[in-house]
Formats: C-alpha cells, sequence, structure tokens
C-alpha cells in the first residue's frame, strides 16, 4: 500500500490556483450547474444499467444478478447496488422520469423516491409527482410519498392486529416491542411525554414511572381505578373551509329544538366526489404529529371524543378567533400552530420548540393582536428580528415575505445562477436544462396533508 502525504494534493496547482480566482457567485453558479451535469450522467449510466439488466448479461459472468455484477465490476455496495437497478428499471419502465432526470431537472434522489410508490401504468401519478418535485425539496418529496404509502396501506382491507412482545437481550437487558391502533399508542405516548416532562427523565425511565404508577394503583384498594373517558382521550379538531361550509337547511334547522346537536354538519368539500372538484383534496385524518388514520379509526375516535373546529378560508389559512389585545390568547396560540403547522415562520427554520407569538407591525406601534398580524418564531429568529436582521412584511392571508438587512429576499427560491463568466464543464449534455438542479422551491413549508389527499385522489380516480 502506498502511503501520500496528506499534505499533497493530487489537484494540479494551477486547477488549485484558477478555483481560487473564483467568485463565490462563480463558485455556486459552477456548483449548480455541474449538479444537473450530475444529474444527467447518472440518467445515462442508469439507463445503461436497465438495458444490461433487460438482456441478462449477468449469467454468462457466473452472476445472479445485475446488482451482483454492479458491486463485483463497479465497487458498489451490494444493497447499493440493488437500489441503483431498481431505479433503473423505473427509467426504463416510465419515459417521462428519464427525460426530466437527463435535462438535469430531478436528481437522483428525487427519482429513487418516485420509483418507490409508481406502479406499473401509473403515469399520471408519476407526471403527479414530477410536478411536485420541481416545487419541493427531495426530503419534502419523501414526506408526499410516505404519506401516499400510508393511504395505500389505510385503504387496504388489512388489519395486522395488535401485540406486545417481551424478550431478553443477549446482555440481559429486557426488550419490549409493540404494536397499537393509532389512537392507543398515542395515548400511551402521551402518557410518557407527560411523565418526562414533568419529572425532566428520559423516556426509559417514564417508562418504568408509569409502571409504578400503575401497581402502586392498583395496591391500593379493591376498586379498579377510573378508566379515562372519551372525552379525556381525544380531542377531534375539524378543520372547515369557511367558503363551502353548505347554509342551514331549510328541512333542518339547527335552531329547531327536535334538531339532534350532537350531529356534525359535512362541508360539501369533504365529499368523496372526484368529478365535481377533483382538486380540493381527498378528506384525510391524522394522528397530530403523526401518520394518517383509516376510516375506522376517525369513526371510532368521532363517536366519543371531544370536538373543536377551525374555521379556514378557501386557501387553508385559519380565520381570525381573537379580538385586539396585548397578549395573545390561548385559541389565537393553536390557530396559529395550525395556520404554520407547528412549525417557526422563517423560511427553511425547521424549529417546532420555543415558539413565540410575535406581531408584524410591533404593539407599540399600533400593531393589532389579530392572526392578520401575528406569526411564530423561534427564540432564535425572534431575537435575530428585533436586532435587525430580517424584516417581515404581508404576503396574502396568513403569509410572509422575508427579507435579510442587506436586501436579500429569503422566501424567493434559490434560483438557477447565471453568470456570464461560467462557461459549461464539459461538451457533454449539450441538452441540459436552464434551470438544471434548483427546485422552484419558495421555503414555504409543505401541506403535507393537502398534498398527499390531493395526489391520493388523483391516483384513485386514475386507477
Amino acid at each position: 500500500m502506498k502511503l501520500v502525504d496528506p499534505s499533497s494534493s493530487s489537484v494540479p496547482s494551477s486547477v488549485n490556483s484558477s478555483l481560487r480566482q473564483l467568485s463565490v457567485d462563480e463558485l455556486r453558479a459552477r456548483i449548480v450547474d455541474g449538479s444537473g451535469r450530475l444529474a444527467a450522467a447518472t440518467c445515462r449510466w442508469l439507463l445503461l444499467v436497465a438495458e444490461f439488466d433487460t438482456r441478462q448479461g449477468y449469467p454468462s459472468l457466473g452472476l445472479a444478478s445485475t446488482a451482483q455484477w454492479l458491486s463485483h465490476a463497479c465497487g458498489i455496495a451490494h444493497r447499493t447496488a440493488v437500489e441503483h437497478v431498481r431505479v433503473a428499471k423505473s427509467l426504463r419502465q416510465f419515459p417521462r422520469l428519464a427525460e426530466e432526470m437527463a435535462a438535469g431537472r430531478l436528481s437522483f434522489s428525487q427519482v429513487r423516491v418516485i420509483s418507490r410508490i409508481a406502479g406499473p401504468d401509473e403515469d399520471q401519478l408519476v407526471e403527479d409527482l414530477i410536478g411536485g418535485a420541481r416545487h419541493a425539496t427531495a426530503a419534502q418529496l419523501e414526506v408526499v410519498v410516505r404519506g401516499l404509502r400510508t393511504v395505500e396501506h389505510n385503504d387496504k382491507a388489512t388489519d395486522p392486529g395488535e401485540y406486545l412482545k417481551q424478550s431478553w437481550t443477549s446482555d440481559s437487558r429486557w426488550q419490549l416491542s409493540a404494536r397499537l391502533d393509532p389512537e392507543r399508542g398515542a395515548l400511551v405516548g402521551a402518557a410518557i411525554d407527560a411523565i418526562v416532562q414533568r419529572d425532566g427523565c428520559t423516556p426509559a425511565q417514564a417508562l418504568l414511572q408509569l409502571a409504578e404508577i400503575a401497581l402502586a394503583i392498583l395496591a391500593e384498594g379493591k376498586k379498579p381505578p377510573r378508566e379515562l373517558r372519551g372525552d379525556e382521550r381525544a380531542a377531534v379538531v375539524i378543520h372547515l373551509n369557511a367558503a363551502r361550509v353548505p347554509p342551514r337547511s331549510a328541512q333542518r334547522d339547527p335552531d329547531d329544538a327536535s334538531c339532534d346537536q350532537d350531529q356534525v354538519a359535512v362541508p360539501r368539500s369533504a365529499e368523496r366526489d372526484p368529478g365535481d372538484a377533483p382538486l380540493l383534496g381527498r378528506p384525510y385524518a391524522r394522528v397530530a404529529g403523526g401518520p394518517g388514520l383509516p376510516d375506522a379509526v376517525v369513526k371510532r375516535l368521532l363517536c366519543e371524543g371531544r370536538i373543536r373546529t377551525v374555521i379556514e378560508d378557501g386557501a387553508s389559512n385559519v380565520l381570525d378567533v381573537g379580538r385586539s389585545h396585548r397578549l395573545v390568547t390561548d385559541r389565537q396560540y393553536r390557530a396559529l400552530l395550525a395556520r404554520q403547522h407547528d412549525h417557526c415562520a422563517h423560511p427553511g427554520c425547521p424549529n417546532t420548540k420555543n415558539l413565540h407569538a410575535h406581531h408584524r407591525i410591533h404593539w407599540i406601534q399600533g400593531g393589532r393582536t389579530d392572526l392578520a398580524n401575528l406569526l411564530l418564531l423561534c427564540e432564535r429568529h425572534h431575537v435575530a428580528h428585533h436586532a435587525g436582521q430580517f424584516e417581515i412584511f404581508p404576503a396574502g392571508p396568513g403569509k410572509f415575505r422575508f427579507v435579510s438587512s442587506d436586501g436579500r429576499n429569503l422566501s424567493a427560491p434559490p434560483g438557477h445562477p447565471a453568470n456570464p463568466n461560467t462557461g459549461p464543464l464539459e461538451d457533454e449534455h449539450t441538452d441540459l436544462a436552464a434551470d438544471a438542479a434548483t427546485p422552484r422551491w419558495y421555503g414555504q413549508r409543505l401541506d403535507r396533508h393537502y398534498a398527499i389527499s390531493v395526489l391520493a385522489q388523483r391516483r384513485q380516480v386514475a386507477s
């Protein structure tokens, strides 16, 4: 084995010198340009792999699969090779997918995610996901596809059942594995979280305390402990579109004493009529902070859980629920959380903790404590805003635009940098798209539940 001096460089000094002469903007432009060319080259390579697999070029080499040959011939880990072959088959099956990747508009990461969900003859789903990929990050696309797979599993009439398994590990540790219905699992999780927040312990310690509390209660007397009521187990939050709530029925007036007050009017938008409004999105329900729920679970929760409503406009913005006063009420704070999907409003910020209700027009300057003037910022961005690092401007109902102190629009997509001094890095891929490798993402939060519901409905109609 030859040892290489780490201080030496295999890159010619002339190349290093030319790179150092580039400005940051030129470096940025070349990196994005190279990313698009890398995607295009990867697409061409994967199509070669797909053709090799179709012709079964591996048996003559004494190997069992194309993945085995790639691992042997190209130095690729077998698991990675299996993934490459799977994606290559998808590119061959869906020409539009190959076309977008060959133009550099889709990365390998994005194509890999799309290929996980698209089945035979689902060209429309592929087209929809391509459109989504152009306006989202790879991570957001992954979230949408995971949601679609959840919808697919929930629609199947299969019930794997509940179980709890106890076992001992080789190092004499006790191990617990369980599968519960979603609302029951959320109940156990809520109990553990409550103990963690109260005592500042780890989840494992909280689970132990939960067992000690249960045994202590059972040991106190002969009477069994009181069980939680239905309204204590779950709160069902119904999001209503104010513009589509049907008018009061003349035959069944809610003011009439004969009207059953426990019945909830279902807005027209909740009816599953794909021919009437295909873009409204399929009605959905989910555990807060968790996955989507099957219809059977939703009906079970609606039967005994307490119900709250959130009134939204046609753009899914929470309407004003508070009056003008200095402090934000609990109702307003919940409305802000619903509007911002429990995240800081600053573009790209993933923080969900320590969110401060901020007046866009400061209270001392006459700003009202109304939802139109409120947004949630994490502590770091709240401090940064008051330090003058960025300004916040309105950008429509419930939306805001962030501009840095030097005038950069932080809410705008990164864009494909154009530099007249930056030429092509190579002569290949002359058909590369001008906007290759740059998604049209504006830094806003992904409304993943709406996106998944729309795609799931379109997929159901297409089938």
